[in-house]
């Protein structure tokens, strides 16, 4: 006596159905499980009111959900410095509202006196892009990333003040100047 399969495994249009159902499914569930609704701690890092940080540590997974709103049309940055202000972590993304689509760059970047700063690309790309979006006049990131990446590149998140650096741009444009720009303190947990 043979064991027969399953009807659905003897019929591959119906097993192709199934299988993209099954995806479907899976890719749904691991989106929304990965992501937070509303985030619990906020700070204003620009005094005129036109950048602020939200943010939610999850202390299970050790991840940190980090969301820039500001005022600006093009894109953003965060600066995650360390205490001595000799290097950062760079954040830099936004909404590509031409192009309809949301984007993230994982950067590093040294101070050096007198020289002209350049924010290099990281090779691991430890940020996730969760959600971006253009509503006028305010763009929206956010992102996750762990709270210590293990990667020379990135700045661990610590208990206490850390110094963060944050810039906004009217253009999309990676070489556009920044319209404004500015440090303050913000402790995470």
């Amino acid at each position: 006596m043979s064991i027969q399969p399953a009807y659905c495994y003897r019929d591959p249009v119906r097993l192709l159905r199934m299988m993209k159902v099954l995806i479907a499914l899976a890719s749904l569930l691991a989106l929304s499980a990965g992501q937070l609704n509303t985030l619990t701690n906020t700070q204003e890092l620009d005094p005129a009111g036109n950048f602020r940080l939200n943010w939610e540590v999850l202390p299970e997974s050790g991840d940190i959900v980090l969301e820039i709103v500001a005022n600006a049309t093009g894109w953003v940055s965060l600066e995650i410095v360390t205490d001595d202000g000799k290097y950062a972590d760079v954040i830099f993304g936004g909404y590509n509202d031409e192009f309809s689509f949301g984007y993230v760059e994982d950067w590093s970047l040294e101070w050096t006196p007198g020289a002209h700063l350049l924010p290099i690309p990281d090779a691991s790309k430890d940020i996730v892009l969760q959600t971006a979006s253009f509503a006028a006049p305010t763009t929206t990131l956010r992102v996750k990333r762990s709270l210590n990446t293990g990667d020379y590149y990135d700045v661990p998140f610590h208990s206490g003040q850390m110094p963060i650096g944050w810039s906004y741009s009217t253009s999309d444009a990676y070489d556009s100047v920044h319209a404004a720009a500015g440090f303050a303190y913000v402790t995470f947990y």
